[in-house]
């Protein structure tokens, strides 16, 4: 188990394994590249996590696919956008194989706006970088940076892990960790993550 954004964790992303951010609210994230995201990963993460599926795109991204954020009047940096389904092959849109096929049309490059139906089931959040750099970031930019630094397209998935021993709370960091180590998860956090970043470009 790697607690550091190194090699195994973005060499477990970019292999489309589910990897572990520790928020910094105390509690934890189940993160999948949104990319290289499949069916048998999104059913791992609506699993053990809150159900409540969401992808962390680029303002950019957001923005050339036409996702808006939900209200005028919430924090825009990090928005939830509105939710969206695949326009088609899909059923209902809830299943994990649906919902993986939303996540990864809203990874491609090449979708366009009306591959995808509004209102749905898979929420985007907008991440927000600042001049190439993130300010204040949570858990939507370290999604975004993960992916980036597994050297692919800049979108990953977010679930929240539910604690086991109390179901109707959200696993906190100690349960997160033994969780990771009994499925043989890799775990980082979003104030490690961006310490590596922001060496990563100074060096660069």
């Amino acid at each position: 188990m790697s607690t550091a954004p190194g090699t195994r964790v973005t060499a477990a992303l970019a292999g489309g394994h589910p990897v572990i951010v520790l928020d910094e609210h105390g509690t934890a994230e189940l993160v999948v590249a949104a990319a290289v995201a499949s069916t048998s990963s999104l059913a791992f993460l609506i699993r053990h996590g809150s159900g409540f599926v969401r992808v962390a795109l680029t303002g950019q991204a957001c923005d050339r696919l036409g996702l808006p954020p939900v209200t005028a009047r919430g924090p825009y940096r990090c928005a939830q956008a509105i939710a969206v389904d695949a326009a088609e092959d899909v059923s209902t849109g809830i299943s994990a194989a649906d919902r993986c096929r939303a996540v990864r049309l809203l990874a491609d490059p090449a979708t366009e706006p009306g591959q995808l139906r509004r209102p749905g089931h898979t929420v985007p959040l907008r991440a927000w970088p600042t001049g190439g750099v993130f300010d204040e970031p949570g858990v939507a930019e370290a999604g975004v940076e993960l992916a980036r630094l597994a050297g692919l397209e800049p979108a990953s998935v977010l679930c929240g892990l539910v604690s086991r021993s109390d179901p109707c709370a959200m696993a906190g960091h100690a349960e997160a960790r033994a969780f990771a180590g009994e499925h043989g998860l890799c775990v980082t956090s979003v104030a490690e993550l961006f310490a590596v970043a922001a060496e990563e470009r100074r060096a660069g």
